[in-house]
């Protein structure tokens, strides 16, 4: 069911990671516009206007948006980035 499960336990626990992930996006945009996480959070919110951040953080949501649909997680192991696919329902 497009990621959402049936068990109210697994739902909430699904939900409860959303600020993790928000503050991962607003990290990684804040790094490429070079300002604070928190003005980032600000935009998103509409509390401050800023055209390039705006844009920054439309393309890493899509960006995100794109990788979890095609099944890649980001791990990070010792420091190391490294992608891996995601187990399949198929598999």
């Amino acid at each position: 069911m497009n990621g959402v499960h049936d068990n109210n336990n697994n739902q909430s626990m699904d939900l409860q990671c959303l600020p993790s992930l928000c503050r991962g996006i607003y990290n990684r945009v804040a790094q490429k516009v070079g300002c604070d996480p928190s003005y980032v959070s600000r935009v998103a919110r509409g509390e401050r206007r800023s055209e390039t951040v705006s844009e920054a953080l439309r393309a890493e949501i899509q960006a995100t948006w794109a990788k979890a649909s095609e099944g890649v997680v980001e791990t990070f192991d010792k420091g190391s980035r490294r992608r891996t696919r995601a187990a399949s329902a198929s598999a």
